[in-house]
């Protein structure tokens, strides 16, 4: 929990700010950086708060994330227009929520028993101070 308090901190702090109405590096790395953010914190809050789910907590942190930016894309555009930005804006949210997903899923969520056809499986974490 302590590697995603300190990951949101720095995304908040350096790279959320940028965000703006153009196409340029700095407003894509928010989008970016928001969509880790965004699945990251989604699926934290399914293995949280509704542990009947975690078996499928990535794919839900992913998918709730990657519907949020394009709903709020789609209400841009009908605003603003400029569909091009849009699309690479949710492009940019869509790649950063599945690595946010993945990444908090596999490494800073412990593991859940899966079952299958086959059987069940369990992973192990282990930590250790030297």
């Amino acid at each position: 929990m302590k590697k995603l308090k300190i990951l949101a901190s720095f995304l908040l702090l350096f790279n959320i700010s940028n965000a703006s109405s153009d196409i340029n590096a700095n407003s894509e790395l928010s989008h970016f950086a928001g969509g880790i953010m965004t699945a990251g914190i989604l699926t934290y809050g399914v293995d949280k708060f509704y542990p009947k789910y975690s078996e499928n907590r990535a794919e839900i942190g992913f998918w709730t994330s990657s519907i949020i930016i394009v709903v709020e894309s789609a209400i841009e555009y009908a605003n603003d227009g400029n569909g091009t930005n849009q699309a690479i804006d949710a492009a940019s949210h869509i790649i950063g929520s599945a690595i946010g997903a993945y990444v908090t899923n596999k490494y800073i969520l412990t593991p859940v028993v899966r079952k299958t056809a086959d059987g069940t499986s369990v992973g192990l974490q282990a930590q250790g101070t030297f």
